[in-house]
């Protein structure tokens, strides 16, 4: 007997993943912005040695930024495990990863340490437990710059205090459609909420994508800072499931039209640039979202997929590029976004 496939629960792939990042300084060392090579190297070569140890790092891998090719940084960054930053300024900086890539830890980026622990959807308790294991192990070798009164001290002071920041990685494309997105970034600033693009500060929004985290660390505990977040992600969430909803009643064709057009663009062009491929392919992700089909998640988890794969400098690891030009890069982005919507399952 052949039993009917359950249906999924609609609009339950809003929230894509969590990271939390603890930001810390080395005791009776100056700030990062203050030292010399020679001392940058030092607290480098210190690090690498104490970060070995902590035991949810074991096995991990020390990248030292300034030895590896800027391809590789490159994918560091699209992977959202190193800054900006980081791979730019890359001379005695470091990066430690851990095995299952669910942390990371930054060296000499801002601060000495940036410790950084990842987890799918919404999460924010389980990172912080993650980086918390990390901080922890590291404490038990080193003495970090903390003041009684002012907590741990940073080199910026919006930093100081507890030293986290926790951020939500959300798809938000029925707001943006609804020109809904800047009153909601507005509203959230007046609460001491940042809301950025997908690579964090500076980065662009573009495919409906963005990062919402706290702007205070100073005076707040770290189950506040986690509580005040996960509270404002959700109604930003249900904000978002207004604004889709909305479009089914009003203007169901609209969001038909641009399912529609997005993949007949995936399945058709010659050249696509990054930007215009992780717009289309947000939309085919909308509208899965929105479906009860028991096969919505395989399609946006396939989405998801060609989005990562659809960035520079993995499009150039996945074709052996090294180097190569951005129209060569579109005309391969396309080839395959081809080969996707082809095969893309149905809903």
């Amino acid at each position: 007997m052949n039993e009917t496939p359950e249906k999924r629960r609609p609009n339950s792939a809003i929230f894509i993943s969590t990271r939390v990042r603890l930001a810390r300084n080395l005791a009776g060392r100056k700030f990062v912005n203050s030292l010399s090579f020679e001392e940058l190297s030092d607290v480098l070569d210190f690090c690498e040695g104490a970060l070995s140890s902590v035991r949810k790092l074991y096995n991990g891998r020390f990248f030292r930024m300034g030895e590896i090719p800027e391809s590789e940084r490159e994918m560091l960054v699209e992977d959202r495990l190193a800054s900006r930053e980081l791979a730019e300024n890359c001379r005695a900086r470091g990066l430690y990863v851990s095995e299952d890539r669910s942390c990371a830890v930054m060296v000499n980026e801002e601060d000495h340490l940036r410790i950084q622990a990842f987890a799918p959807g919404l999460n924010l308790s389980g990172a912080l437990r993650s980086a918390n294991s990390v901080d922890d192990g590291f404490e038990k070798t080193v003495k970090y710059a903390f003041s009684p009164v002012f907590g741990y001290l940073t080199a910026c002071p919006t930093n100081a205090g507890t030293g986290l920041r926790a951020s939500v990685m959300m798809h938000l494309p029925a707001l943006a459609l609804s020109d809904l997105m800047d009153k909601v970034v507005r509203g959230l600033g007046q609460l001491g909420i940042c809301v950025r693009g997908a690579s964090g500060e500076g980065s662009d929004s573009y495919g409906s994508f963005f990062q919402i985290s706290n702007q205070q660390t100073l005076g707040l505990s770290e189950s506040d800072i986690v509580k005040k977040i996960s509270k404002f992600v959700r109604k930003v969430a249900e904000f978002e499931v207004n604004a889709r909803e909305k479009f089914s009643a009003e203007t169901p064709l609209v969001l038909e039209d641009k399912f529609a057009r997005a993949r007949a663009l995936l399945a058709s062009c010659r050249l696509i640039d990054t930007a215009e491929a992780v717009s289309a392919l947000s939309h085919l992700r909308l509208m899965a979202d929105m479906s009860s089909s028991p096969r919505a998640d395989a399609v946006i988890k396939a989405v998801d997929e060609a989005a990562a794969a659809s960035m520079p400098r993995s499009l150039s690891a996945r074709f052996g590029l090294a180097g190569a030009d951005s129209g060569k890069r579109d005309e391969l982005r396309a080839a395959m976004l081809n080969e996707f919507a082809k095969n893309m399952p149905e809903l």
